[in-house]
């Protein structure tokens, strides 16, 4: 008599996730995940069907961080790879809040982190863009308070940190965009490339010239006089060491 294997009953799927608690039916699902080991034959289809259940809510976030610098291709492909990431480290003990509650948060911090090293026209250190980060806030919330834009010193005490953070965070903010050379300047100027300097052949001579001099002050007066007289008065040295030293 053949026996007939009984598949699982399938869960009803919603109409829609919308709301703090649309994905909660997936929770199960995610529990299950956490406790496969990575050469369980059934862990990457299942890892592979939560993907594709949790991208509406990648999309969703990715659309909130979308900026004229960087396409929605990217900020796209930045959140997916942290849903992976958040899926791959789900513990259902430490989540709370139910599924959203440790993805939302994952997923956002890495398109935060993405945004943060790779908005800046110049690479600045990291400690330096999250104080930047800082200052943006503080600003606001210290203007609105004191009527007007704060001093550095008083963005330092509102941020816990020194002055001269503060003051070195607020130059390295002037490297987030950078300026076009062959953009004019106000009122017809010439371009930023066309005010800028060139190479100036002397200056590397300069310390030559220096190194030169400090050599030329120790030599006795008459090979001081024979290098004035060669390389200055054009005189060479005759050949017989018995005749007049110069011609």
């Amino acid at each position: 008599m053949r026996t007939q294997t009984r598949l699982p009953a399938q869960r009803p799927q919603p109409t829609h996730r919308d709301g703090p608690h649309g994905y909660d039916d997936l929770e199960p699902d995610l529990r299950r995940l956490a406790g496969m080991e990575p050469d369980d034959p059934a862990r990457g289809p299942l890892r592979e069907r939560l993907i594709c259940e949790f991208l509406p809510l990648v999309r969703n976030l990715s659309r909130r961080y979308l900026t004229a610098t960087h396409s929605a291709e990217d900020i796209l492909q930045v959140a997916t790879l942290g849903l992976i990431k958040a899926l791959d480290r789900y513990n259902p003990d430490a989540a709370t809040g139910g599924p959203l509650g440790y993805l939302i948060p994952s997923i956002r911090g890495e398109i935060l982190r993405y945004l943060r090293d790779h908005s800046w026209a110049l690479r600045v250190p990291r400690d330096l863009k999250e104080l930047s980060i800082g200052i943006n806030r503080a600003t606001v919330t210290l203007t609105q308070q004191l009527g007007r834009a704060p001093r550095p010193s008083e963005l330092a005490e509102e941020l816990g940190t020194t002055t001269a953070d503060v003051v070195e965070a607020l130059g390295a903010l002037e490297s987030y965009r950078a300026s076009s050379l062959d953009v004019p300047g106000s009122d017809g100027e010439l371009t930023l490339g066309d005010r800028l300097g060139d190479e100036d052949p002397d200056l590397e001579a300069a310390s030559m010239r220096d190194e030169l001099r400090d050599r030329i002050d120790v030599l006795p007066p008459r090979e001081r006089r024979i290098l004035l007289l060669r390389f200055f008065c054009q005189r060479r040295v005759r050949s017989d060491p018995l005749a007049t030293v110069w011609d």
